[in-house]
């Protein structure tokens, strides 16, 4: 199957369903006759910027963010800093923030979606339960990067 209508299916699937784990996304992709990898599915949520994050019940699912202009991304991150970031922290050329547990993810994935667009300027990120890293070009860009986040705290 083609990477496309893999993540067609997957897209399908997150919007149709209330999933909660990778191995639940899987049991679906393959009720739609998918087989794939651990790591494929994470590359294709990654691309299709499906994450994980708590539902108004408190449970953690998986959400298809949403943008559509570089404006909304922005709108999205400066609020996601002001509701889910606790600190930000400049480690040589990463830039370390602690979230509210369980919000790593939406808040990599809000700081991926202006990749390489100032003053966000990003290499990257690892996210993990309540810490991203964001990675910048040298030390000077980290520190624009750490100002610019925690104005919007």
């Amino acid at each position: 199957m083609k990477k496309k209508e893999r993540q067609a299916i997957l897209q399908k699937i997150v919007h149709e369903h209330l999933v909660h784990t990778q191995e639940e996304l899987q049991d679906y992709l393959h009720e739609y006759g998918v087989r794939t990898t651990q790591a494929t599915l994470s590359r294709d949520l990654r691309e299709l910027k499906v994450t994980k994050m708590r539902d108004e019940y408190g449970k953690s699912r998986y959400i298809k963010l949403t943008t559509e202009t570089q404006g909304d991304a922005e709108q999205r991150l400066q609020s996601a800093l002001k509701t889910v970031t606790k600190s930000v922290d400049v480690v040589g050329f990463l830039v370390i923030i602690h979230t509210s547990p369980s919000y790593g993810n939406f808040l990599a994935a809000a700081l991926d979606d202006l990749r390489d667009t100032p003053p966000a300027d990003i290499l990257g990120t690892i996210a993990g339960h309540d810490t991203v890293v964001a990675f910048c070009k040298d030390n000077d860009q980290a520190q624009v990067v750490s100002d610019y986040l925690s104005t919007h705290i």
